[in-house]
């Protein structure tokens, strides 16, 4: 995973398996703090004009690719990625294993009543839940009230579900040194965990398509983002291409 092979689009990709995730994540959540992010394309353009999101990325453990679209522009990139980690299935992974071993969970985001919908779900689970306002990223003693509920709860798991970039950029702000434990960026997953929102039949998750699912079941949210997702991944893949294949070129030697 340290090879320039698995880089594209300025992330350095997980390219491993769910299942040597799940090995890894099994050692992490008692190691010191690290937290795991999701890249997607709509991530891929936050990244070029944030530069508070690049450096929560730098610091990121691990970064699953969540996209079955970037997934086969990662491949002719020549970065292998084995298998997508959705990233609404590797938290529903994590809250069954969570649940079996009784393990405890810092939630910060989602809403009263869908925390106590996951709680229902999940007996097993200890939740520590946290809402930070909205605009809270905007206000740094309410940064610092997210940051110290994370701090002051022990915890295997921590799932920030505040929204990209805010939840990669808390996340980034817990050091290693001051709690244990894995932080995964969610997103909207516990409303999908919790059934409040559907996931895309299997056939449109598979044929790619869920991305459309998502856009028509929230057309006021998604249809401006999809739109620009797609006007930049297109020229932002022909200049990765291009400069790989530049760097690719054998370098001529003076005669």
């Amino acid at each position: 995973m340290s090879s320039e092979t698995n880089q594209a689009f300025g992330v350095r990709f997980y390219t491993g398996t769910k299942q040597a995730l799940l090995a890894s994540i099994r050692d992490g959540v008692r190691q010191p703090y690290s937290f795991v992010v999701t890249p997607n394309v709509d991530h891929l353009v936050l990244l070029q004009r944030d530069p508070g999101f690049q450096e929560a990325y730098a610091r990121a453990r691990v970064r699953i690719c969540d996209s079955r679209i970037l997934m086969p522009l990662l491949h002719s990139l020549g970065v292998e990625v084995e298998e997508v980690i959705p990233g609404s299935d590797l938290t529903v992974d994590l809250l069954r294993w969570a649940d079996r071993e009784n393990w405890q969970l810092v939630l910060i985001g989602s809403r009263e009543s869908e925390y106590r919908k996951l709680q229902a779900l999940y007996p097993g689970i200890r939740i520590h839940h946290y809402d930070p306002p909205m605009g809270f990223i905007d206000k740094p003693e309410e940064v610092e009230r997210c940051l110290a509920f994370v701090r002051e709860h022990p915890s295997e798991l921590v799932f920030y579900a505040v929204g990209a970039p805010r939840q990669e950029i808390l996340a980034s702000r817990i050091a290693p040194h001051e709690r244990t434990g894995m932080g995964f960026c969610i997103g909207a997953s516990i409303s999908f965990a919790t059934g409040s929102i559907r996931r895309a039949p299997l056939w449109m998750q598979k044929a790619r398509l869920e991305w459309l699912h998502r856009m028509l079941s929230e057309p006021r949210r998604l249809v401006k983002r999809y739109l620009q997702d797609a006007l930049f991944i297109v020229p932002a893949y022909l200049r990765e291409r291009s400069g790989k294949q530049h760097k690719g070129k054998p370098v001529k030697q003076d005669s």
